[in-house]
């Protein structure tokens, strides 16, 4: 909805590769866990939920290619670096981009290893879709340091800060479901802070809005 809103394609573009990447995935976690959903309930309320859920996973991939390719015979080119992301912060989000997609990875090819170690209880198809999830935001974080400018990453900054507030916010509403003892509990709130504080700071920023 953010990026929807910029008027220059460099500064809307952020969105376009995790969310197709994220979409793309659930829809595979979807099909390979059909037995899960209620597609046969006798509940016309549940039934109806399972088959919304797979329209926008099937709608939402295939309208943002043919939106991308539309997009991609626009002519005309990008604005300068106005304002670039200082080292550190090219550095940190592509480190966090890359625990995450490799996290992501092997939730999604392997839920039931995976799931011996994950802090929280996880079934094959909820760990293939945490899994989505991550590989997503993995990548939206390494697009972020490739675009290297904070007014190309405006939108991307806040959706950042408020996927790392919302986690910590399940966090503290279901505190028991964790198992503390498990040092990926740690690492996972570590990870997640990180990401909190580099959304942050992005939102600290002033933004150069100049074309």
């Amino acid at each position: 909805m953010l990026a929807a809103r910029e008027k220059v394609w460099a500064r809307a573009r952020i969105a376009v590769p995790a969310v197709f990447t994220f979409t793309t995935l659930t829809l595979i976690a979807t099909l390979l866990h059909l037995d899960r959903f209620h597609f046969n309930s006798p509940n016309s309320i549940a039934q109806a939920a399972a088959y919304l859920w797979l329209a926008i996973y099937l709608i939402v991939p295939i309208g943002m290619l043919a939106l991308l390719a539309t997009q991609l015979r626009v002519p005309g080119s990008d604005p300068s670096r106005n304002l670039p992301l200082p080292t550190w912060m090219v550095i940190v989000l592509g480190l966090q981009g890359a625990v995450m997609v490799g996290t992501g990875v092997a939730l999604f090819v392997a839920p039931q290893l995976v799931a011996t170690i994950w802090p929280w209880k996880l079934t094959p198809l909820t760990g293939r879709a945490i899994g989505a999830w991550l590989i997503g935001v993995g990548i939206f974080a390494v697009h972020m340091a490739w675009e290297n400018e904070f007014s190309r990453v405006r939108a991307g900054m806040i959706s950042y800060t408020a996927f790392a507030a919302l986690e910590l916010l399940a966090m503290r509403r279901y505190p028991s479901d964790l198992n503390w003892g498990n040092l990926g509990a740690w690492l996972y709130i570590l990870l997640i802070v990180s990401v909190m504080l580099v959304g942050v700071y992005g939102l600290t920023k002033r933004v150069v809005t100049r074309v």
